[in-house]
Order: C-alpha cells, then sequence, then structure tokens
C-alpha cells in the first residue's frame, strides 16, 4: 500500500474509530517520539546555523561588504523563509502527539503517518530549493576579497563565457558535483533521522491489518 493509497484509505475511515491493539500504539507513540526528537535536535542546529551565518558578514576574515553583504542577506533571508515552512509542519506534529486522543484508534495513527510523510517531503523539497541557495552562501563566505570579481563576472556573463571559458566551465562542473553531492547527503540525512522511523510506522500499520 502506496501513499496516496494510504490517503485514500484514511479519507474513507468511517466516522467511527476502529480500536487496535495497545501495544501497537505504545510502539507508534514511540516511533512519533523519536521522529519529534529528531525534528527538534535538528532545529536548534538550524537556528545555531542562522545566528552564525547573520553575524558572518560583521566578521572581517569574510569581507562581506557593500552590494555582497546586501546579496548575501537577500539568501540569508530565503533560508529563514523556508525553514520556517518546514519547522512549522514538523512543531504542527509535535503538538498533534501531544493530544490525548492522537493514538487511541487507527484512524488517527493512519492521519499522524500522512501529516508525518507530508512534512518529511516538504523537507525534502526545501532542501532542494535550497541547495543552489547555500552553494551561493558558501561561495560568498569563502571568497573573501574574491566574492565581487567572482559576482561581477557572472553579472557579465556573455563576456566571461568569450573571454573566460575555463572559469565558467569549471564553475558548472563543480557546482553539477556539488548539487549531487548534496542531494545523496541530504537524501542520507533524512533517511537516517526521519525515515526509518516512518518506515518502521508503516510497518506497524500494515500489523493493524492483519
Amino acid at each position: 500500500m502506496n501513499f496516496d493509497e494510504l490517503k485514500k484509505q484514511w479519507d474513507k475511515q468511517p466516522e467511527q474509530d476502529i480500536k487496535i491493539k495497545p501495544e501497537y500504539l505504545t510502539k507508534t507513540k514511540s516511533l512519533a517520539e523519536k521522529m519529534i526528537k529528531s525534528f527538534r535536535r535538528e532545529a536548534i542546529m538550524w537556528l545555531s546555523s542562522i545566528i552564525f551565518i547573520l553575524i558572518v558578514p560583521f566578521i572581517d576574515l569574510y569581507q562581506i561588504n557593500g552590494v555582497i553583504s546586501f546579496i548575501y542577506y537577500f539568501l540569508v533571508f530565503q533560508f529563514i523563509i523556508f525553514g520556517l515552512y518546514y519547522y512549522r509542519r514538523f512543531y504542527t506534529i509535535s503538538k498533534m502527539i501531544k493530544q490525548p486522543n492522537t493514538f487511541t484508534s487507527r484512524e488517527s495513527i493512519i492521519r499522524l503517518y500522512y501529516e508525518f510523510h507530508f512534512a518529511i517531503e516538504t523537507y525534502r523539497s526545501s532542501i532542494y530549493v535550497l541547495l543552489p541557495t547555500a552553494i551561493a552562501l558558501f561561495v560568498i563566505m569563502s571568497g573573501k576579497d574574491k566574492t565581487a570579481e567572482i559576482v561581477d563576472k557572472f553579472y557579465h556573463f556573455s563576456h566571461t563565457l568569450a573571454n573566460e571559458p575555463g572559469f565558467i566551465y569549471t564553475v558548472l562542473i563543480v557546482g553539477i558535483i556539488s548539487v549531487v553531492l548534496l542531494i545523496l547527503f541530504s537524501e542520507w540525512m533524512i533517511k537516517k533521522f526521519y525515515g526509518r522511523y516512518l518506515k518502521q510506522l508503516k510497518e506497524l500499520m500494515d500489523e493493524f491489518e492483519e
């Protein structure tokens, strides 16, 4: 039973909840709490990273000023907006599992699974959208006094391509490799901190039907 079928089944559930075995409910609650714990741990790391990124322009070592600082903060703003968007879903779920009726029936467990699944997919989509932003921030932070020159070359892309094609090709190759590696790393992170628990929750739900 895939996710779409599960959602349809949830939508078709009768108003009268189907009670399930207490041991299954206990296991489900344990899995949900582990996922929320992973979320909280990552949220703290994300908040710490945002604080660090915000103060980076004030550190002389990185030499972020002028137009570059404007671009930098614009990229950081994107990070914050997308981060708040997907972490808000996890926060909603954390409130949901504290409700006394969340683990009392099969219908509520199906709904919990659906919410977790959607939150993880939102998380994955946000990561993919923010990958170019993350790379751009890294370039700005690591480029130091060369950042303005790099930005200027991209601003005059046609001229740079005609006179310095090696620069464009190098950036393109490095960019593609970086994106691929970041995607693989992100998928590993999702699987490690969320996917395995979601899979176990799905297996428990399959047992409900036996």
